[in-house]
């Protein structure tokens, strides 16, 4: 579950929703005009379908430790990586390339977490297990899908690579906009072209937008999704957070995707 606050309120998106705003940037993208999706479908689905095991733990919603709706961010560590395996194995039982792009997405994620983040020793040697786990399987799926008629070139180095990091930009700027307002910063090694990548500039576009430069998307983007918003900060128990969960009705909430103002133009908007 992601928490986006507000002035006055929270926003509590399903994962799954989320996942939802990633393949509508996925579907869009076109970098600079030059750039295309090999193998498209596939990667799409990776979008869409990336945080599927979630379902079953927002079933059973749990609060932090100051007593807010508990995010992805704060949940244990063995229940996130049961998830992240029921995600995986749910896009596997669709389609094995999409579930190798999101199993890349997920160790990429671990290792960067083990490069940046100080957990207990023990977490740590947990998080190496797992993760030496996934390469075993992604090493044997990438072996068994080099003779495939469709994918063997899709799982050469250079084009798993640019297909992960594709997939890892969906994923942040999905994120962006659905854990708040948006400030600036600036997104290194994007992908727009056949062999190009881009330092992408990303502002805020009113309260629930991203402006970014270069324009990726092959047009203005708004993108619905239904959440639920409580106006209470925080709960006395996880039975009082879910019973007001529960009585909350879900709402529309959209989050636009514009090119930034000023920028320099070179967007796929732009290509003529």
């Amino acid at each position: 579950m992601i928490r986006r606050e507000e002035s006055e309120s929270m926003w509590l998106i399903h994962q799954a929703a989320h996942a939802y705003v990633a393949g509508q940037i996925a579907e869009h993208w076109v970098g600079n005009g030059t750039l295309r999706l090999e193998p498209r479908e596939e990667l799409v689905l990776a979008a869409y379908a990336h945080d599927t095991g979630w379902a079953e733990a927002e079933r059973c919603p749990a609060l932090n430790r100051y007593g807010q709706p508990a995010t992805f961010t704060e949940m244990e560590l063995e229940e996130h990586l049961a998830i992240w395996q029921r995600s995986i194995d749910c896009v596997f039982a669709q389609n094995r390339y999409a579930a190798l792009l999101v199993s890349l997405h997920c160790t990429a994620l671990y290792e960067q977490r083990l490069r940046y983040v100080d957990d207990p020793p023990a977490q740590k040697t947990r998080i190496r297990e797992f993760v030496g786990e996934r390469h075993r399987w992604e090493d044997s799926l990438i072996a068994a899908l080099e003779t495939h008629p469709r994918y063997g070139l899709a799982v050469q180095p250079d084009h798993l690579a640019l297909n992960r990091r594709l997939l890892q930009v969906w994923d942040y700027l999905s994120l962006l906009v659905c854990m708040g307002p948006v400030f600036e910063q600036t997104l290194e090694d994007v992908p727009v072209g056949e062999h190009e990548r881009a330092i992408l500039q990303v502002a805020a576009n009113g309260p629930r937008g991203i402006a970014l430069d270069p324009y990726p998307l092959d047009q203005p983007l708004a993108v619905w999704i239904d959440a639920r918003q409580c106006t209470e900060g925080t709960f006395e128990s996880v039975d009082a957070f879910r019973n007001k969960l529960a009585e909350t009705s879900y709402r529309p909430i959209m989050f636009e995707f514009a090119p930034l103002t000023g920028g320099n133009g070179s967007g796929a908007q732009d290509v003529r």
